[in-house]
């Protein structure tokens, strides 16, 4: 089967959709061919194998232009150049386009919602209605979806009642592994295990820095924070973020994505990682996080608390500087954190298998194709729910 694969930016990834798509992509039976469409921004994508092939498409500059030209000419590619089996399309934001791929006759779309994008600050009001409108077009066009988050499979926002089926995002275990001297904890003044982290790609107001920091004012000073992320994405909330760091000796500030060995070697080394997201689909960076063994605090999202342990303890109210600061503090003088985090650990690697997941995919694939599901396919995904 030669399936087409639009939606994501770059690879390899640095977060979100890429890097659910990446870890797909690593995991998929050898049995089909997949074609990924990919922005051609002079950086060199993944090696390809014999089965994954890639195709570069240019684009406009811009933000918003640059979205836009780079999923329409993927479209036009598909349409004129393509020769598929299927087309899995990620993010509802390619949405408007959807209707263009249905032109391919007889090539059945699926798609796959990894949040919803209009509740990102970065978007003024113009965008969001376009992106709302997108989601529209994604639910009503693709001949089948789902979703990362159990909640919007559940209907929640939708326009219409077609039914979504929630695939999870996966998780490996990171903690073993021994990196190479990747990152300079010198230069920050960080020793190994003694700070707190907070960590994302494109940092923008919905990953709820501005709450750590004003927890972090008033709480205790036994560690440094160190952050990390993109800080190029969004300049209004950037500016914000740094007068709130602007003289505190004890925060610490990566500005730039790090490449991926450098960023797991911060969180395995991290005393405590903090994710006070007020959106999320189902978070790669917490997964991760978890996968690395380190201690997590996070906001009370449903999408976060779906990953999490029955009362597990550190967990603050959204949105609420208040009652971050006070789980922070409970958690750094938690004697039985690392029980905790082990067995948080132990539930993720059992419920979240890269394998199990992406053979739940390839199921669709050949639902979707009239075909049968592989042997191979079947064991993985059975065996990952006991059956």
């Amino acid at each position: 089967m030669d399936v087409a694969v639009l939606g994501i930016k770059n690879l390899p990834a640095t977060a979100g959709a890429d890097r659910v798509v990446e870890k797909l992509l690593e995991n998929f039976s050898p049995e089909n061919q997949y074609w990924v469409y990919l922005r051609k921004d002079g950086s060199a994508p993944t090696p390809p194998r014999e089965n994954l092939h890639y195709i570069t498409i240019g684009g406009l500059k811009g933000k918003h232009l640059g979205s836009f030209s780079f999923f329409f000419l993927s479209c036009l590619h598909v349409l004129f150049r393509g020769h598929y089996d299927l087309i899995h399309v990620h993010n509802s934001d390619f949405g408007l386009f959807v209707p263009l791929l249905r032109l391919k006759v007889g090539v059945p779309v699926l798609g796959t919602f990894h949040g919803d994008p209009y509740t990102r600050a970065k978007w003024g009001r113009v965008a969001r209605a376009y992106l709302r409108l997108s989601e529209r077009f994604f639910v009503q066009f693709c001949h089948r979806l789902t979703s990362v988050s159990r909640y919007k499979s559940e209907g929640r926002g939708l326009w219409s009642r077609k039914p979504i089926e929630y695939i999870p995002n996966g998780v490996d275990s990171y903690w073993e592994e021994s990196a190479p001297e990747s990152f300079d904890f010198d230069a920050y003044g960080l020793g190994r295990g003694e700070y707190v982290l907070f960590a994302c790609g494109r940092l923008d107001a919905t990953k709820g820095l501005h709450h750590l920091l004003e927890a972090w004012q008033s709480t205790s000073r036994a560690s440094k924070l160190l952050v990390v992320g993109d800080f190029g994405h969004d300049a209004a909330y950037t500016a914000k973020v740094e007068a709130m760091m602007a003289g505190d000796d004890s925060i610490v500030a990566h500005r730039e994505l790090l490449p991926r060995e450098a960023l797991l070697e911060v969180v395995r080394n991290c005393r405590l990682f903090v994710f006070p997201s007020e959106y999320e689909a189902m978070s790669m960076m917490l997964l991760e996080a978890i996968s690395c063994r380190r201690p997590v605090l996070c906001s009370d999202i449903p999408e976060n608390l779906e990953v999490l342990l029955p009362g597990y303890p550190h967990v603050h109210h959204n949105k609420d500087a208040g009652s971050l600061r006070e789980r922070l503090d409970a958690a750094l003088g938690d004697q039985e954190l690392e029980g905790w985090t082990d067995r948080l650990y132990q539930r993720c690697m059992r419920e979240y298998s890269w394998p199990a997941i992406a053979a739940s995919y390839e199921r669709i694939y050949q639902e979707l194709t009239g075909g049968t599901v592989t042997q191979a396919s079947r064991s993985v995904e059975a065996g990952s729910r006991g059956v």
